[in-house]
């Protein structure tokens, strides 16, 4: 049975809740706490109790949303299943995480913030929410005998970014038009046969 959640622990949820809605709508550094606050019902002064200041409140927001994700999103081996096509769908769910977890705009307050804060980076990168799943399904691929035994941490790593080096930096950089379905397959196609070329076993 779920223990029930504190009023003081209510209003922390409430504050990230405004927050994150705030973020995505306005940025970072428009974001305005009084507005937060208003949509969180509490004071002003409550919600630097909880957060003390914009730059923790929005890290805090980060760390949730990643929290989330970490405890929801699983990639579980199947021996049925090819290694390409298995990666494949990893790709196609990473993409759909980012664009529905977040969203461009709000990818892209993230990255200008995150350049702008160098230590929430080095924070938040080491748990970014990708990794965690995608490193379980190499181990267990490994174990499976599909890939070849290295550094897990690496191979996600490479993993990871060629599928945001093709598919997710062009969209929040403005560099490219919007992906039609067939140059997204081709991407995702690149980027599993790349990582097969160099880690796959036959």
């Amino acid at each position: 049975m779920q223990a029930k959640i504190t009023l003081s622990q209510q209003k922390h949820l409430d504050i990230l809740s405004a927050a994150k809605n705030e973020f995505i709508e306005h940025g970072f550094l428009p974001a305005n706490m009084e507005r937060i606050a208003s949509c969180s019902k509490v004071s002003k002064r409550t919600l630097y109790r909880h957060f003390e200041s914009k730059e923790v409140l929005f890290e805090s927001v980060l760390i949730n949303i990643n929290s989330s994700v970490n405890k929801n999103v699983r990639y579980p081996f199947d021996e049925r299943k090819s290694t390409a096509l298995q990666l494949n769908e990893i790709a196609y769910e990473e993409m759909k995480i980012i664009t529905g977890t977040y969203g461009i705009p709000f990818a892209r307050t993230i990255v200008m913030e995150l350049l702008r804060q160098p230590e929430m980076a080095k924070n938040l990168i080491k748990n970014e929410y990708s990794n965690r799943a995608i490193t379980l399904w190499i181990n267990e691929a490994t174990e499976a005998g599909r890939l070849k035994r290295g550094n897990t941490e690496l191979m996600t790593e490479v993993y990871v970014s060629l599928l945001k080096g093709l598919l997710f930096w062009p969209k929040i950089m403005n560099l490219d038009k919007e992906f039609t379905s067939d140059e997204i397959k081709s991407k995702v196609d690149t980027v599993t046969s790349v990582f097969i070329q160099s880690y796959g076993l036959n």
